[in-house]
């Protein structure tokens, strides 16, 4: 066996036992190729969905090694890094300096890889650890800061140190160095999108393995992202309600009085509203849904709400008014969801309705929406599914997405 191939066999082992020690990792590395980059002058670097690797560099180093630097890479992607948006006229250099402080700040100060056994040797060996040390002087305290921060941060020192008698070949071969480390950093909301996914799946799950508390609290903290479900329904209730006017003599014109009828404007909405009635959907998460559009439309606005049920066909061709007291005993499927059948039926009889409620958990071949319907809002049975499917369905500009509770 080559020296190569050993090493690559070596990689895979190291990733395919984090499926037990792990599993936060592990799931972003089923998103990661791992891809062998002879041209490297660093171990690792990461970006576009893959992680590189010098086969030269890394031949000679031990397992603990490679596994921590892994971990690093790991964790650098977990925070976002390589798919953020960069700073205008970036300094490549700095940024992975700033990404290496983050990471021992996170875990070394904040004692987030001790499960793992890494210690302050393998830490210090960090480029951005080393350069803070050299530059000024920082030892064993960091500032509590976020990557922004610390890009703004070791950015002044470097300008100081340019400007001063430290400024050198040294400095500016890190900075070359650390500038090739990042060069597959471009910012990708899908693939941050994806990074928060899992990690809320770890969240439900426990699944954070030897991260510590600190690093999971910075981890949720980027997971979370700012969502106001009462505007998600207030637009779509704006979007469907129709102003109607209508003459009246019960009020004067503003001209001439009683002689002539006034106007007054009516507001109403026909809405159609299919539920999927796949096996996933449970009867908790139906019953939920049922109240949600109870509460929420019955206001004196709706003057139709009629339902059609779906799983990989329609269930009913001819709409059923909507109950309270629906059941989904004697209408529930048990295959999978397709989207489109109720698409289509609501695109055929778009002229009898002023929007339409598809309520899913998201599990279902992604329709063909765009430029077929106006006003269509999805509601999610969870946030997990709702941030799990909001991406494609808001392609479509006249679709939203927004989940229970309603």
């Amino acid at each position: 066996m080559s020296r190569n191939i050993f090493l690559v066999e070596k990689i895979k082992k190291i990733i395919t036992q984090w499926f037990y020690t792990e599993p936060l990792m592990f799931s972003v590395s089923e998103t990661h190729a791992i891809i062998e980059n002879k041209n490297l002058s660093v171990p690792f670097r990461s970006g576009k969905m893959c992680i590189e690797y010098s086969p030269d560099i890394l031949k000679d180093f031990s397992d603990h090694k490679i596994e921590f630097l892994l971990k690093v890479e790991f964790t650098r992607i977990l925070l976002g890094h390589p798919y953020k948006r960069l700073p205008q006229n970036v300094n490549y250099g700095i940024l992975v300096l700033a990404s290496d402080a983050v990471i021992w700040q996170f875990n070394l100060q904040k004692n987030k890889f001790k499960a793992s056994g890494f210690n302050d040797a393998d830490f210090l060996e960090l480029a951005g650890v080393q350069y803070l040390r050299q530059q000024s002087g920082i030892y064993s305290t960091f500032p509590d800061m976020n990557f922004e921060q610390w890009y703004k941060y070791i950015l002044d020192i470097v300008s100081k140190s340019k400007g001063g008698q430290n400024s050198g070949n040294a400095d500016d071969d890190c900075l070359k160095l650390c500038g090739e480390a990042c060069q597959l950093w471009q910012e990708d909301e899908n693939a941050l999108n994806d990074i928060k996914l899992k990690i809320r799946q770890a969240e439900i799950e426990n699944g954070f393995g030897s991260a510590g508390s600190s690093l999971i609290r910075e981890l949720k903290a980027e997971s979370n992202f700012s969502f106001d479900y009462r505007r998600a329904r207030s637009q779509f209730r704006q979007q469907i309600v129709s102003a109607g006017r209508r003459l009246t003599r019960m009020k004067p014109s503003r001209r001439y009085g009683f002689n002539a009828m006034g106007s007054r404007y009516e507001r109403k909405a026909n809405v159609l509203v299919a539920v999927d009635v796949s096996g996933s959907i449970t009867d908790e998460s139906f019953s939920n849904f049922v109240s949600a559009v109870k509460n929420f439309f019955f206001l004196g606005i709706i003057e139709k709400l009629e339902l059609i049920f779906f799983d990989v066909n329609l269930k009913n061709t001819k709409p059923v008014p909507f109950s309270k007291n629906i059941s989904l005993d004697k209408i529930k499927g048990r295959g999978g969801t397709d989207f489109q059948p109720a698409i289509d039926f609501f695109c055929t009889h778009q002229s009898c309705y002023s929007g339409m409620i598809i309520f899913t958990d998201g599990e279902g071949n992604i329709p063909n929406v765009c430029g077929k319907g106006k006003n269509i809002l999805w509601i999610l049975d969870s946030r997990l599914n709702y941030e799990k499917s909001r991406h494609w369905i808001e392609k479509d500009i006249f679709s939203k997405a927004t989940y229970l509770p309603f």
